[in-house]
């Protein structure tokens, strides 16, 4: 007797839609709207979240909350929910690479201040 899964059924994790997330995250919100979307999909329990019914095996699974939670740390967003960084404003997928971090340092640099902005040193370990 074989106990492997049988992956041609079908059935599996569902994959959350852009239609499967809060409204309110899928145009530009401040920091109060991302956070009252965690405490509405704040699942106490397994079963369905209470703010978009959303079936959760563990109360962090809600998408609209990995979503509003990732936003508000300014971190990528969770493997699964990687599809959606396209769609969501602000969010992102995967780490940033070097030159990605250079290019949104340059921008923040060459934006008009009150202060001239002191000259960057390279990070520890860039060659430049």
């Amino acid at each position: 007797m074989s106990t492997r899964l049988d992956t041609t059924s079908g059935v599996g994790d569902p994959v959350a839609q852009p239609d499967d997330l809060d409204p309110r995250l899928l145009c530009p919100t401040g920091r109060t709207e991302r956070l009252r979307v965690v405490v509405e999909h704040y699942s106490p329990t397994a079963g369905r979240c209470p703010g978009c019914g959303w079936p959760v095996a563990r109360r962090q699974e809600c998408p609209s909350r990995q979503v509003a939670l990732a936003l508000l740390e300014n971190r990528p967003l969770p493997v699964r929910l990687a599809h959606l960084a396209d769609v969501v404003p602000g969010a992102r997928a995967g780490r940033d690479s070097a030159a990605d971090r250079d290019r949104r340092r340059d921008e923040l640099d060459a934006m008009p201040g009150l202060f001239a902005a002191p000259a960057r040193t390279p990070e520890q370990g860039d060659a430049r």
